[in-house]
């Protein structure tokens, strides 16, 4: 039976199959880093992809922005119906090629979609952001674990959410505690902007430098329930 290509299909389910591809070929794989849809890291060398269900000038204006970050930097489509497959991947594969920016395509399928490269990224002249190169490397160097999705819209799984969590775990254990205390147990530097912050009503200040914890630990865990377990793991 010849394999059939989905009617509908999301800007994510590029994902699974490329990151895939990137494991297979030896890359650690972050996705939604810092606005970036997937970040492989293999020898030190941050290579960005970037996800979008067809072809456009806008995919072509996000890759350019990302080579301010590295050069090795890919956009990436499913591959063109039958009929204008040809043409399509010529003129893409043409202006892209012309600005230094790769291109892969999904061979999307209901079941085992399959990647092709059909063009490297080339190492062109462009002021780069080394400030937020660092950025996006300290973003994936605090993170536990890989736990989105490229190209969803939705709550992305931060460095911050994950010290967020941890804190949320200590101050459960505690019940009260104070950001210097908390970090004696293990919580990261940043814990005390995060208590006062407190950016998602997790947390309640009860005194001056006291906080206790503002909402039960079922709507944390129905949410994020894999770090949950990977934390308390940490904490044991």
């Amino acid at each position: 039976m010849p394999l059939k290509r989905p009617e509908k299909f999301k800007e994510e389910d590029l994902y699974e199959p490329i990151r895939k591809w990137l494991v297979n070929n030896g890359f650690a794989v972050q996705a939604e880093v810092v606005d970036c849809d997937i970040v492989g890291i293999k020898n030190d060398e941050m290579h960005i992809i970037e996800l979008k269900k067809g072809f456009s000038l806008q995919l072509v204006y996000q890759c350019m922005e990302r080579q301010r970050l590295s050069d090795k930097v890919y956009a990436a489509i499913p591959i063109p119906k039958k009929g204008k497959r040809g043409k399509a991947l010529k003129n893409a594969k043409t202006l892209l090629g012309r600005l230094g920016i790769g291109l892969i395509v999904v061979h999307l399928y209901n079941k085992n979609s399959m990647v092709e490269l059909i063009s490297e990224a080339k190492k062109i002249s462009v002021r780069k952001n080394p400030r937020r190169k660092k950025r996006i490397q300290k973003e994936i160097d605090n993170r536990s674990g890989s736990y989105n999705v490229g190209g969803v819209n939705g709550k992305t799984i931060t460095a911050y959410r994950e010290a967020s969590i941890l804190i949320y775990l200590l101050l459960q254990k505690e019940v009260e505690s104070s950001a210097a205390s908390l970090r004696k147990l293990g919580a990261p530097p940043n814990t005390s902007n995060i208590l006062r912050d407190n950016h998602y009503g997790w947390f309640h200040k009860i005194a001056r430098g006291r906080f206790t914890f503002n909402v039960d630990m079922e709507t944390i865990e129905s949410e994020y329930g894999e770090i949950v377990a990977y934390y308390r793991e940490v904490l044991k």
